[in-house]
């Protein structure tokens, strides 16, 4: 377990406002069967288990540790499976082709040295018409040490997402920016001050302005910019 990871998705867990508006871009393309690739300690997960409750739903992570985690957390729930999941070594799963819905990834891909070939094993596991949702960090000039402490292997951008996209068999149905101002907290601590960790002061603080951060993405930006890059994509049906 990556410890300095481990702190900033704890950190993250207790924004709840700023992870209940993440959640909010990604809930409204997830139906049927879920699969959550990369819950980690369940952030995400718990709010999954909540709205869509007669769903099946898997929860997975590559490290143990979390896996463990999650078992904890989510053993009295009878609609949740939580397994170990590398995307890298699918064949080492317990995931079948075609075996579910929906399937999303919250800042998942840039930890896989092959993501194209991570997305290429998430297509083999949804159903014909399934839907797959990844976020990622966007922009190069932005990778920093609090990338490098994360096991951030790159950052993206809309142009660098729709290029490996089109090297799959995925359909593509919307691509943007997500969550603008963060940009400036993740630049000034990570680049400026070089700390590998965000300032928790600072998270606070941005957690209470999501109203804020909401009101400027939706009337103002039109999700032009943003600190993450989020894909929606399809598994065509069958002809």
């Amino acid at each position: 377990m990556n410890k300095k990871y481990s702190k900033q998705l704890e950190d993250a867990d207790r924004a709840n406002k700023f992870t209940d508006w993440m959640y909010s871009e990604i809930k409204p393309f997830l139906a049927g069967s879920i699969l959550e690739v990369g819950s980690g300690i369940g952030t995400y997960s718990k709010k999954i288990a909540k709205d869509f409750t007669c769903n099946q739903k898997v929860f997975s992570d590559f490290d143990h540790e979390y896996v463990g985690i999650l078992k904890n957390k989510f053993e009295q729930n009878e609609t949740v499976s939580v397994i170990h999941l590398d995307l890298t070594k699918p064949e080492n799963s317990s995931i079948k082709e075609n075996s579910f819905d929906s399937i999303f990834a919250l800042n998942v891909l840039e930890h896989i040295e092959d993501d194209i070939s991570a997305i290429e094993n998430i297509y083999e596991f949804l159903r014909p018409n399934g839907t797959f949702v990844m976020l990622v960090p966007a922009h190069k000039f932005l990778y920093n040490c609090m990338d490098e402490a994360a096991g951030h292997h790159r950052r993206y951008s809309k142009k660098i997402v729709l290029e490996k996209i089109k090297k799959t068999n995925f359909k593509l149905k919307k691509l943007y920016y997500f969550n603008f101002l963060s940009i400036f907290g993740w630049y000034i601590n990570g680049s400026l001050s070089k700390k590998s960790v965000a300032n928790e002061n600072a998270l606070g603080l941005f957690n209470k302005i999501v109203p804020l951060a909401k009101f400027l993405e939706k009337y103002i930006l039109n999700k032009k910019m943003g600190i993450s890059v989020i894909a929606v994509m399809e598994k065509p049906g069958l002809k």
